[in-house]
């Protein structure tokens, strides 16, 4: 049975206790404490989220969407809780739905261990996977799921090393990483937790991954403490010029 989780940690005691929440299909999907929309709790594995929990994480939020004479596109939740996309009278109304605009990611939030996601940036990605399914862009609603699952458990994972849970965060990170693997702070907080871990080698290859893969918070990088054990070691300023010219 899907198993889901808050994702508001800091302002919710269930997030921030990490309780789990078991819901069938077709249940309520809002936290009960805080009334946030919980996120589903995906193990990992090389077998990748499943798919089935995310279906019914997306279906729990859709509203019916009609034209002024049955136009365009709507959508409804089927036994299996999959989302089925229904074609109405007038296929032409689906594309007079403006997009909503690709905004620049917002600066990364502050912490007091790592790097976390932005909610301003959450936000904005959450807007733009309602807009993809209002559109009857399943796959591309499902990726913006998928995103914004990742980050909102990167902030978990921050949260957990932060009280010195160390095997939680790791395991939470690698959650990440399978709902987006091209999440560029969730490398960059895997490479906290190995110097945490004393693992300082592992650390570095996590961090050029998180280069690799697009990481441009470099202002945040410089002020971030958890770096300062290896910030004059030749590896890191490589790195850094490396791939801080590039972007």
């Amino acid at each position: 049975m899907p198993i889901y989780k808050c994702p508001t940690v800091g302002d919710c005691e269930k997030a921030n206790s990490g309780e789990i929440f078991v819901r069938s299909p077709g249940e309520d999907l809002k936290c009960p404490e805080c009334s946030t929309l919980l996120v589903p709790r995906i193990t990992g594995g090389k077998s990748g989220p499943d798919k089935k929990i995310i279906a019914a994480a997306i279906a729990a939020g859709i509203v019916v969407i009609a034209g002024a004479v049955g136009g365009g596109l709507y959508y409804k939740k089927s036994h299996a809780a999959k989302v089925e996309v229904v074609a109405a009278a007038d296929p032409a109304a689906a594309s007079e739905a403006p997009a909503a605009p690709a905004s620049a990611s917002a600066p990364a939030q502050a912490t007091t261990v790592g790097i976390s996601p932005s909610d301003a940036d959450i936000n904005a990605q959450r807007k733009d996977g309602d807009t993809k399914l209002s559109q009857g862009d399943a796959p591309g609603a499902e990726s913006a799921s998928n995103q914004v699952a990742a980050k909102e458990m990167v902030k978990v994972a921050i949260a957990q090393m932060s009280q010195g849970k160390l095997d939680d965060a790791e395991k939470e990170l690698n959650d990440a990483a399978t709902r987006d693997p091209k999440q560029s702070l969730v490398y960059y907080n895997m490479a906290v937790l190995r110097l945490k871990q004393g693992r300082t080698d592992e650390a570095f290859k996590e961090l050029e991954a998180s280069f690799l893969n697009g990481f441009s918070y470099f202002d945040e990088m410089q002020k971030d403490p958890d770096l300062d054990t290896i910030r004059n070691d030749p590896r890191f300023i490589a790195l850094v010029k490396k791939y801080k010219t590039t972007v």
